[in-house]
């Protein structure tokens, strides 16, 4: 397993932070789903609670939260290109599943509960 990348939105600020999730922590991610809360001590925001809400493959397919799956799928779905798509056609597409898996190169998170430091300062002292 190589670094993954977490993406944490912060709904509050609008505003995206990345960390780096070590190989070691990551294996304690693998098995969790789309709409699971996490305890942001994996990312070192102590106090902090994180929601899964999607992710991508190291092979770049996105995480669907429909399918309750951890590997690659093709599926047909409606597809409508352009301002004034036709109806009825449909195409197929390979996505991953909505389980997180070794495979994972990007998760991303939202802040549900806050923690006692914000964000900003976290963020200040690792560039020091």
């Amino acid at each position: 397993m190589a670094n993954s990348l977490a993406i944490i939105a912060d709904p509050k600020t609008g505003k995206t932070y990345k960390k780096e999730i070590p190989a070691e922590r990551m294996g304690s991610l693998v098995g969790r789903k789309i709409g699971d809360e996490i305890d942001g001590v994996f990312f070192d925001l102590v106090g902090y609670k994180l929601v899964v809400t999607g992710g991508s493959s190291i092979d770049g397919f996105p995480m669907r939260s429909d399918l309750q799956t951890q590997g690659k799928k093709q599926i047909l779905v409606s597809y409508k290109k352009g301002y004034r798509g036709k109806n009825g056609i449909r195409k197929r597409i390979t996505v991953r599943g909505s389980i997180i898996g070794s495979d994972i190169s990007q998760i991303n998170l939202k802040i549900v509960q806050y923690g006692p430091t914000p964000l900003e300062e976290k963020k200040d002292d690792q560039q020091a």
